[in-house]
């Protein structure tokens, strides 16, 4: 009887917790379910848009691949802004948009629309990108402004390269100087990237000793000048 009784209050004691408790616990074990189930249902999802971003970038990469010379047809202009504004959207701090935009101001180069290159580039470096792509957009970035002869603007985007950017961050810096008459700090500038470049790089070693021979000419015509006005 004793024993009875024990698993009467045992069953009566159950009751109650189960009262008190159960209905805390089938809402905790709910909302553990549910997020579980909406865990996997986002995880899904992001792996679906980065499959979709994947595939979009590989048909912009598609569109955009011409050969050297060569330019976009203006179906093919259409098209890769079309893809690439697609990607922009979907992710702005993704690699996809971020590539995406610098094949956008590519194209507006290309088509003499600087402006509109800029924008990209400064669209692209407002958006978080990783170290590599930031000191890509603020070199291309620069040389636009360098273009529109913004010169103080772009030295101001040279100034913090990272080892990898170096020489052409020299060499940039090298072409504002030209641009405004000097030549000395030009020919510094040429001799530092040339410093920064690694010796088997033989095109590029040859394109920066051009830029600086080239200095030498131009500094022996504006002597010559000079001493023919001193003359007369």
């Amino acid at each position: 009887m004793s024993v009875h009784l024990t698993e009467e209050e045992q069953l009566e004691v159950l009751k109650r917790w189960w009262k008190e408790y159960g209905k805390s616990i089938v809402i905790a074990v709910l909302v553990t379910v549910g997020g579980y189930y909406a865990f996997v249902a986002w995880q899904n999802q992001q792996r679906e848009q980065k499959e979709i971003a994947s595939a979009k970038y590989e048909d912009l990469l598609a569109v955009v691949s011409v050969q050297p010379g060569e330019a976009l047809a203006d179906e093919e202009r259409t098209t890769a802004i079309h893809l690439a504004s697609e990607l922009k959207e979907g992710d702005s701090e993704s690699l996809y948009a971020h590539n995406a935009a610098l094949f956008l101001a590519r194209i507006a180069v290309n088509a003499g629309e600087l402006d509109e290159a800029a924008s990209e580039l400064s669209w692209v470096l407002a958006n978080k990108p990783d170290i590599a792509t930031e000191q890509v957009a603020r070199l291309r970035l620069a040389r636009v402004l360098i273009a529109q002869e913004k010169y103080d603007e772009a030295e101001e985007l040279l100034a913090t390269p990272v080892d990898a950017f170096k020489s052409e961050y020299s060499e940039a810096s090298g072409d504002i100087a030209k641009a405004r008459g000097d030549l000395d700090a030009a020919r510094a500038a040429y001799e530092q990237a040339l410093a920064d470049t690694d010796p088997q790089q033989q095109e590029r070693v040859m394109l920066l000793q051009l830029k600086r021979d080239d200095l030498k000419v131009q500094t022996n015509e504006v002597t010559q000048q000079t001493s023919a006005e001193t003359t007369q």
